[in-house]
């Protein structure tokens, strides 16, 4: 009986071992060294649907960071480098943008960070020369322009009152969708495939438009020389964790309606 017991518990142990666990251990910023644009599809990670209330704010910007440079790479481009202060800079302007209801290149309500450049010395870059590209977009897969009904569940829609309820996007595809959204303009595409850039990083926040799923993207590029880091006053989003703010709405927010028709391709 001991012999059984003890078999039993030795075969869970490894089976226990051999589970993915690093699903559950989030992005690691290491893990730059590791994957690349050809081999980042590989990682099972990006393969999970994003929960609004423990979003992995490294990973997405991971997801967008690799499919820009898939873009890059298809036009004949290099690939950018992964530089930190770039993403930390973008982050907090996404942030700031959801915070402080605005959707702009100038932050209105900060003389220090008015500009790209001032935000970017803010995140620790000495010598800023940035592209910006800004964006507004949905956290689920939905087709713009396309009545919904909302249903049972906060951020659950559907395109009929009892249809299929639209998913809510992978950080995958959220990755290729904002990236898509900076390809159909004319301004964003040109940062995206200048060969000025040399270094890029990209943040998002999340917030709700009534009731609506959203993010707002940043993604900067430094153009002509490599960035000079110094000392940063912002940081970066938590490795992991629940997003503090989940119950941030836009200032036009409207949660009477049953039918909502949103539009997720606001750039700037």
């Amino acid at each position: 009986m001991k012999k059984s017991i003890l078999f039993k518990s030795l075969f869970i142990f490894i089976f226990l071992l051999n589970l993915p666990f690093n699903l559950s251990a989030g992005w690691q910023y290491s893990s730059y060294k590791k994957y690349t644009y050809r081999n980042f599809r590989n990682n099972n990670l990006f393969k999970q649907r994003i929960n609004y209330k423990n979003i992995d704010y490294p990973l997405l910007h991971a997801a967008i960071f690799y499919v820009t440079n898939e873009k890059r790479i298809k036009h004949g481009l290099k690939a950018l480098k992964f530089t930190l202060p770039l993403e930390i800079a973008a982050y907090n302007h996404s942030k700031r943008m959801v915070l402080k209801r605005f959707f702009s290149h100038n932050d209105p309500n900060s003389s220090k960070r008015r500009r790209p450049a001032n935000r970017a010395r803010l995140a620790g870059i000495k010598n800023p020369k940035i592209a910006e590209n800004i964006t507004t977009s949905c956290a689920i897969k939905y087709k713009t322009k396309r009545s919904v009904y909302r249903r049972t569940g906060r951020g659950n829609y559907s395109y009929t009152s009892r249809g299929r309820i639209i998913p809510w996007h992978t950080y995958l595809s959220f990755g290729e969708n904002i990236v898509r959204q900076w390809m159909n303009s004319p301004g964003h595409r040109r940062n995206i495939l200048s060969k000025k850039a040399l270094q890029h990083g990209c943040g998002v926040y999340f917030f709700w438009r009534r009731n609506f799923p959203m993010f707002k993207g940043t993604q900067n590029f430094q153009w002509f020389n490599k960035v000079k880091k110094g000392y940063a006053v912002d940081k970066g989003p938590k490795i992991t964790g629940k997003n503090p703010d989940d119950n941030i709405n836009d200032k036009n927010n409207d949660d009477s309606k049953d039918n909502e028709d949103n539009d997720d391709d606001d750039l700037d």
